[in-house]
C-alpha cells in the first residue's frame, strides 16, 4: 500500500511538471520553459526535474510526447462525434483542436523541432508518424476514393499546419476559419466521382 501510494504521488509530480513546462512553452517557446520556471510554475522543487526527467532536454521530449497524445485523443473524440463525413471530418477536427488554447504549443516549438541537432527533432518526427497514421487509418476506414492514404494524410497535415502556422503569425489577415473552408472545398473538387469524359457528375 506505501509503495502504491508513492508511485501516486512521484506520478503527480511528474504530471504537474509537464503540465507546467508545457504551459510555459505554449506560451513563449521552450526557452520560456527553464527549470527554473517550471518549478515555480508546478510548485515543485528544481530538483525533481532531474529526477523525472534528467534533463531539460528530457522534460520538453516529455512534453512534446504528452501534447500530441493529448492531441491524438482530442482529433479521435471529434471524429467520433462529428456530424461532417469523410475527409472534411478530418479536417475540422484538426480545426476544433487547433482552437484549444493549448494547441500553441504545436507551433511555438515547431521551429526548435526542425533545426538539425534538435533534442526533440526526432521526437517530433516520430510524433508526426503517429499522428499521419492516425490520419491515414481514418481514410482507410471511409468510403472515399482515396488510393493512397499515406499520402493524402501527409497533404492534409501540410495544408493544416500551413493555415495554423499563418494564423499564428497574422491572425489579422489570416481568416482561419474562412481558409479552412476553401481547403475542404477544394479536396471535395478533388474527390467528386467524374464522367469517362473526366468531368464532374451533376
Amino acid at each position: 500500500m506505501a509503495s502504491t501510494r508513492k508511485q501516486e504521488i512521484s506520478e503527480e509530480t511528474r504530471r504537474r511538471l509537464v503540465k507546467a513546462a508545457a504551459e510555459l512553452a505554449a506560451e513563449g517557446g521552450s526557452t520560456a520553459m527553464s527549470v527554473q520556471a517550471v518549478a515555480e510554475r508546478s510548485g515543485i522543487s528544481r530538483g525533481s526535474v532531474a529526477w523525472h526527467f534528467g534533463s531539460k532536454d528530457g522534460l520538453l521530449r516529455a512534453v512534446v510526447e504528452d501534447a500530441f497524445r493529448w492531441g491524438m485523443e482530442k482529433l479521435r473524440a471529434e471524429l467520433a462525434s462529428s456530424s461532417a463525413t469523410g475527409i472534411e471530418a478530418l479536417i475540422e477536427a484538426n480545426f476544433v483542436l487547433m482552437s484549444y488554447p493549448e494547441a500553441r504549443i504545436f507551433s511555438t516549438i515547431l521551429i526548435e523541432a526542425v533545426i538539425p541537432g534538435s533534442t526533440i527533432r526526432e521526437t517530433y518526427a516520430e510524433q508526426y508518424v503517429a499522428m499521419r497514421t492516425l490520419y491515414a487509418d481514418y481514410l482507410r476506414s471511409i468510403d472515399t476514393p482515396v488510393t493512397n492514404p499515406e499520402l493524402v494524410a501527409v497533404t492534409l497535415l501540410a495544408g493544416t499546419l500551413g493555415i495554423n502556422l499563418q494564423h499564428r503569425l497574422d491572425p489579422d489577415n489570416v481568416d482561419r476559419r474562412s481558409a479552412v473552408t476553401e481547403l475542404e472545398s477544394i479536396y471535395a473538387r478533388a474527390m467528386a466521382p467524374t464522367t469517362t469524359s473526366g468531368h464532374e457528375n451533376p
